[in-house]
């Protein structure tokens, strides 16, 4: 396989009664590893329900993560807050669970900010951060871009080390890998334009869809290694997208807990409010339709 990251977003399992599920998180950990062949773990992310974990829960997933990979795979912890001292908070946590890099989405309060007023931000984190930073560009969950020329100025920093893009922007996507240094990675977090990111030199993907399709995303990147571009397409039209639009209608997180639920890797599909669970009638189709890609 080519020297390509295939790295998930993993979900955070709950219980019946939406209590964080440990033991199923840390065999979820075996499994994509085991099973699914990826090569990294970011928990406390988008598709992990950040937004509705507590502080300790948040340390308590990370380090759940952290001790089940066992150093296998390297893990990129969420550190997503509106305040800086804030986000250090969850960065030395983090830290002291064991995770090897922290994901920074902007703040997700007050408004679009000024590119300015962005770039002073992340600066004070990766100054401050005992981890390597991250840059999580999500348009949709926080209200706002990272602007491209913020991102190319953060580039420089000995302590920020690279890009996730979830905007599905792809010529904004193209421009980062342009204008960066070779060094800074560039990953692309829209799963439906994972196979032209790596045609045009991502490093890789942090992928909702690596839970149960993480052969079909170190396929994609053999095909571009190899030049094969027919396959990486036939594969990217053909079971990613398919899938990635199924997904789509329920949420990647409800979705994704739906169908790692009825195929019996974790133990319940349960999600917190603001999200809901996809029914049971509605999952099992979800995950026969998975099942048949």
């Amino acid at each position: 396989m080519a020297d390509t990251e295939i790295r998930t977003p993993i979900v955070t399992p709950f219980d019946e009664d939406e209590a964080v599920d440990t033991e199923a998180l840390a065999a979820l950990v075996d499994h994509l590893i085991e099973e699914q062949g990826v090569t990294g773990l970011v928990p406390c992310g988008t598709t992990g329900e950040m937004g509705a974990l507590t502080d300790a829960e948040r340390r308590e997933v990370v380090e759940t993560v952290v001790d089940a990979a066992d150093g296998r795979v390297p893990v990129m912890a969420g550190v997503g807050e509106t305040a800086v001292g804030d986000v250090l908070d969850h960065v030395s946590a983090s830290a002291e669970a064991g995770a090897d890099s922290a994901l920074v989405v902007a703040p997700y309060f007050g408004g679009d900010a000024p590119a300015e007023g962005n770039e002073a931000f992340f600066r004070a984190i990766a100054d401050g951060s005992e981890l390597p930073v991250y840059l999580y560009n999500i348009p949709p969950a926080v209200g706002q871009d990272i602007d491209e020329d913020t991102v190319v100025a953060l580039a420089d920093h000995d302590n920020v080390a690279g890009v996730k893009d979830s905007s599905g922007d792809v010529t904004y996507f193209n421009s980062l890998i342009r204008r960066t240094p070779d060094d800074f990675e560039v990953y692309q977090g829209w799963d439906g334009a994972y196979a032209p990111s790596l045609s045009m030199g991502a490093d890789g993907g942090i992928n909702a869809l690596t839970h149960f399709f993480g052969d079909v995303y170190a396929e994609v990147a053999e095909a571009i290694e190899d030049g094969d571009v027919e396959g990486a397409r036939e594969l990217q039209l053909g079971v990613i997208d398919e899938v990635f639009e199924a997904c789509r209608e329920h949420g990647f997180a409800p979705a994704t807990k739906a169908v790692l639920a009825e195929q019996g890797v974790i133990r319940s599909g349960s999600v917190r409010p603001p999200l809901q669970a996809v029914p049971d009638d509605e999952a099992a189709e979800l995950a026969a339709f998975v099942g048949d890609q």
